[in-house]
């Protein structure tokens, strides 16, 4: 038998090592990758410095511990949504690069502030000398600028989102210490990578793609928002798609409901790239779906079936 053991170690010694997953290495990728220069116009010509999607706490349990890399557009849910998947590399991607700025000072703080209270002081007029002192340490003269325009939309946001998540009972990213650790030890490994991509366009989110494979990482969390209200699905949006490793993770996107707020939707990732590489589905609401005399309501989560036939 010891000489069976044996022989058996020395074949298995000899056969190639398994591909391991290098989240250092995909880190130092992205960050090298070039932005995209030629994006789509700002939705609605604005700024977006804070998220107004403030239900988020629908899909914390669904999310939770999802682990892998979370990928995501707009400002902050990303953080948030991170901090519950307990993420092992966060990809920030928006088309705006004011956006992409303002992950700068996100990272900025993070790095500095101990934990969730002193994170969202700086924040405030209190943090505020503070703050800026990070800031232009961090970006100089023109990230001051866009601190100073988006520090009062920042800071009603967490506001907010304290009230409605202590409301709800719900623990996040700036009430519980374990949980702003998750975010702010991404952030010091270097792990938090904020890029200016256009989803609808060949560039930087193919790039990330194709890194995230060379790594051997998986998506575990594609979080959309609701920018797939504002396009048809162009050939570039169905090839990035394809390109993400999103077997076995999940899609979360958003479309407005009524009367207010919004509906998440998720989907199993496999599922999104199938429904996606049909060219006979143009657009999100065919796969939301509607039963007869159905419509979105706000504030509710919608699960995408994967069994659900496509058209």
């Amino acid at each position: 038998m010891r000489r069976f053991v044996s022989s058996v170690l020395f074949v298995l010694a000899l056969l190639p090592a398994p591909a391991r997953a290098d989240f250092d290495a995909f880190a130092a990728a992205a960050r090298a990758l070039a932005a995209d220069r030629d994006t789509g116009p700002l939705t609605n010509g604005l700024h977006y410095f804070a998220s107004n999607e403030r239900d988020l706490d629908l899909v914390a349990d669904t999310v939770q511990d999802v682990g892998e890399v979370v990928v995501a557009v707009a400002a902050d849910p990303g953080y948030i949504l991170a901090a519950w998947a307990d993420a092992r590399a966060l990809v920030l991607i928006d088309l705006d690069p004011a956006i992409v700025a303002l992950h700068r000072i996100y990272a900025a703080f993070f790095a500095a502030a101990p934990g969730p209270a002193e994170f969202s002081r700086l924040w405030t007029p209190a943090g505020e000398a503070e703050a800026r002192a990070l800031v232009e340490a961090a970006g100089g003269e023109a990230l001051a600028e866009i601190f100073t325009e988006a520090r009062p939309a920042v800071a009603r946001r967490l506001a907010e989102l304290e009230r409605h998540m202590a409301s709800q009972g719900r623990a996040w990213l700036l009430s519980d210490p374990r949980l702003y650790e998750r975010v702010a030890g991404l952030v010091r490994a270097g792990r938090v990578i904020a890029l200016r991509g256009d989803f609808t366009r060949a560039g930087t989110v193919h790039a990330v793609g194709e890194a995230l494979r060379a790594a051997g990482l998986r998506v575990g969390l594609l979080y959309l928002s609701n920018i797939e209200q504002y396009f048809l699905y162009t050939p570039e949006f169905r090839a990035n798609v394809q390109g993400l490793p999103l077997a076995g993770g999940q899609v979360l996107r958003t479309l407005p409901g009524r009367p207010a707020g919004f509906e998440y939707i998720l989907q199993q990732g496999a599922d999104f790239q199938a429904w996606a590489h049909n060219p006979k589905v143009r657009s999100v609401y065919r796969i939301r779906g509607f039963n007869k005399g159905e419509h979105l309501v706000g504030r509710r989560v919608h699960v995408v079936e994967p069994g659900r036939a496509q058209p």
